[in-house]
């Protein structure tokens, strides 16, 4: 009896769980528990902070275009990211609940979620580890506030009309808060209440010629050529006008991915020749121009954005022909090819050779009507680059016999809208004969410094001839608004939306301006209209024709006779051909590099003058071999450019450790005020003030930032310097200095003075001459 009890007892006593059991058991009741904390409160908090995530990620893939169409973009975007959230939220929560974290945990892993997501966005936005850091936190912790604020007045014993109330009249304090207070705007930059207005003074006027921007007397058609297997635009692909051959560019590309491949159908060695034409009407010979975009989003096609500049051309005679090279464009998935800037010339090229062939095969658009001796190559951004590499082809595809057909081509004129300027194959491009033509906004955000300045500077003319050179800086412009297709920002979104646009030019009133120059440009250099030269000589002359901002503008003719010029190196005292130069006065001076605005060399020097006291003079005292070469000048012009070096003299008054010196001082100083005097060989003396033909150009001062503490913080500090010294050409009529009593003539001046009769001041001076 008392045996079989024992063996009941046993019987009834439940086996032990092993070890193994025991622990899935409190990580199966710990998974289950692990958001008991987040009560109501903080579960609208977690919703309102995924909100936050998902507007995050939709912003980030405006900038990570796919090619399937922005909508769908955002959509695929913030799908993939609530998954990759939950999935993150579940594990995250469960890894604090296991450390007991006594915090509503699911709440917590989606904030924790959110700031690491935005951290990366920004980060890869080129705002750095901190400002990304510190935006990513108080981004998070606002849209947590949002929510935590939302879920208490939803917990109110209110009627739903009350909350709702309540709720709209948050909504609108909150929205009249952000328009009526005075939330920090850009950095704070010095401003000449005068400057627009002192451009206009001086001895100018109104060229009586039809505005170059306004349309001409073709009527023109417009039509494509391309491979007619374009994946995405069926303007290149099944509705193609004319078909083109593709061109293996093998030997100069050796990274093209497979998911480039993929997105456009071909690779390296079969790039398809598509072009946009506007042809005007008539039999012919026309001149041609041929536009090659820059580098922007490679699925956010570009080529299509200077139809514009292409109708106005057309209409004034012209061919133009917008080129697709998109494929050697930039993209988030699929990188850059390799060696890429020359790949952009090589393919110009070849569009050229494409269409040379056009001309000369009957039954088709371009049958003999393209004159080949006057072309014209217009490049915005690395675009810019490109089209002086092409028009200076031989530096790179000399061994290149795929090109020979080319070698009867006549490059007349290169124009380079906001252009790049890095050495390819440790060379640079160098213009030879050729007119030239670059513009640059102040504002330009993404090419920041005004390279085109440096290819003017490697611009040259080695024979007499009707050619010149101009560089024209427009204080308001930006990089963007050239191109009608790449909108109103000059970074890719995120990084875009920290942009100021304030004080930017319209986009209507930016195209304006290059609408203008471009085809007054080509009027003067392919036409013959070479009235429309005075414009680049001085765009005051065009003022009615341009919107209002500060422009500064060089200029040179192939028939400049040079006084001083400074790149030889020679000492300060002394000038070309056994000339002589002195000071009175000066502070100091020095043959120094110019600067742009990151303080690298332009590739010219010049004679820096620096003053504290009014009457402080440069003189030039002109050797017989110069005052020799003057004696063919008819009607000439004694001729410099100046840059205003001012931003100096604010550094120097400011803490050694300040940067952005023009940024922290308001206050400026005065600006130059200049006489120049000229001496005879028979030592007589005639003056003349400088704004008396034009005022001393004032600099033009930039914030890019909306929020000015990021200005020198984010980006690598790009945006730090507020000003890039420029120089302003000056063309003096001889005659302006004769009077009644003296005349004077080039070859009879012996002693050029230049007198600055306002102080403390800086300038830069060079390419003093005649012309």
């Amino acid at each position: 009896m008392e045996l079989e009890t024992q063996e009941s007892i046993q019987l009834q006593i439940e086996p032990q769980p092993s070890r193994w059991k025991k622990i899935k058991r409190w990580t199966a009741r710990r998974f289950i528990l692990r958001n008991y904390l987040d009560s109501y409160v903080w579960r609208v908090a977690t919703g309102s902070t995924a909100f936050i995530s998902s507007l995050a990620i939709g912003t980030a893939a405006l900038g990570m275009p796919t090619g399937l169409g922005t909508i769908i973009d955002i959509l695929v975007f913030i799908a993939a990211n609530l998954g990759a959230m939950s999935i993150a939220a579940v594990l995250i929560s469960f890894l604090f609940h296991l450390i007991s974290l006594p915090l509503p945990r699911r709440f917590a892993a989606v904030w924790l979620y959110t700031a690491v997501e935005c951290y990366f966005i920004l980060y890869f936005a080129e705002l750095g580890e901190l400002m990304s850091a510190i935006f990513a936190i108080i981004i998070t912790l606002l849209g947590a506030l949002i929510g935590l604020l939302l879920a208490l007045l939803m917990k109110l014993r209110l009627k739903t009309w009350v909350r709702t109330v309540i709720a709209l009249t948050i909504a609108c304090a909150a929205a009249v808060t952000m328009v009526l207070v005075e939330w920090p705007e850009s950095a704070v930059v010095p401003v000449r209440e005068s400057a627009a207005i002192q451009q206009t003074d001086g001895a100018i006027q109104g060229l009586d010629l039809q505005n170059p921007a306004e349309p001409g007397t073709f009527a023109f058609e417009a039509f494509t050529y391309g491979s007619g297997e374009d994946k995405h635009r069926s303007i290149f692909g099944k509705d193609v006008d004319l078909q083109s051959t593709a061109v293996d560019a093998s030997a100069y590309i050796t990274k093209w991915k497979k998911l480039k491949k993929l997105f456009w159908g071909f690779d390296e060695k079969s790039l398809p020749l598509n072009g946009r034409v506007w042809m005007p009407d008539g039999e012919g010979p026309f001149p041609i121009a041929l536009i090659v975009h820059g580098n922007h989003l490679m699925e956010d096609f570009s080529d299509g954005g200077y139809g514009y500049l292409g109708e106005l051309l057309a209409s004034k005679g012209i061919i133009a022909v917008s080129l697709d090279e998109n494929f050697l464009n930039y993209s988030v998935w699929s990188g850059i090819p390799s060696n890429d800037m020359k790949v952009r010339a090589w393919v110009l090229l070849k569009h050229l050779q494409q269409i040379k062939q056009f001309n000369e095969k009957p039954d088709n658009a371009f049958y003999g009507r393209v004159d080949f001796e006057k072309v014209a190559l217009i490049g915005h951004s690395r675009g810019g680059q490109a089209v002086a590499m092409a028009a200076d082809a031989d530096r790179w595809f000399m061994d290149d016999r795929t090109l020979e057909s080319l070698e009867d081509v006549v490059i007349e004129s290169v124009i380079a809208i906001a252009p790049t300027d890095k050495q390819v194959d440790e060379k640079s491009a160098s213009l030879k004969n050729v007119n030239y033509l670059t513009l640059q906004g102040a504002r330009d955000a993404d090419v920041n410094n005004f390279y085109g300045d440096r290819q003017f500077n490697r611009t040259s003319f080695q024979d007499a001839s009707n050619k010149f050179k101009s560089a024209l800086y427009i204080a308001d412009a930006n990089h963007s608004q050239f191109n009608s297709d790449w909108g109103r920002m000059d970074e890719r979104p995120p990084g875009g939306l920290f942009l100021s646009r304030k004080q930017l030019l319209e986009a209507d009133e930016q195209r304006q301006v290059s609408k203008v120059y471009v085809s007054a440009f080509l009027q003067a250099t392919l036409l013959g209209e070479e009235n429309y030269k005075a414009l680049f000589k001085d765009y005051r002359a065009g003022l009615g024709w341009l919107p209002e901002t500060i422009y500064t503008n060089r200029y040179e003719e192939a028939e400049f006779t040079e006084i001083a010029g400074y790149d030889d190196g020679i000492r300060k005292t002394e000038l070309k051909d056994g000339g002589k130069a002195t000071v009175s006065g000066m502070k100091d001076w020095q043959i120094v590099s110019a600067e742009d605005r990151d303080g690298k060399n332009k590739g010219t020097k010049g004679i820096e003058l620096e003053w504290q006291e009014p009457g402080a003079e440069y003189a030039l005292e002109l050797s017989p071999k110069t005052s020799e070469a003057a004696q063919n000048i008819v009607d000439g012009n004694l001729v410099f450019s100046m840059a205003n070096l001012e931003r100096d003299l604010l550094a120097a008054e400011v803490e050694p450790d300040a940067s952005n010196a023009a940024a922290d001082k308001t206050e400026l100083p005065p600006l130059p005020i200049v006489e120049i005097e000229l001496t005879t060989v028979d030592g007589d003396r005639i003056g003349l003030e400088l704004s008396e033909v034009m005022p001393a150009s004032p600099p033009a001062y930039t914030a890019f930032i909306s929020i000015p503490w990021l200005e020198e913080r984010i980006k690598e500090e790009k945006y730090t310097e507020a000003n890039e010294p420029v120089f302003q050409t000056y063309v003096l009529p001889i005659d302006q200095f004769s009077s009644e009593e003296l005349t004077i003539t080039a070859q009879e001046i012996s002693r050029i003075t230049f007198r600055f009769v306002s102080g403390p001041g800086k300038v830069m001076l060079d390419d003093i001459g005649f012309m």
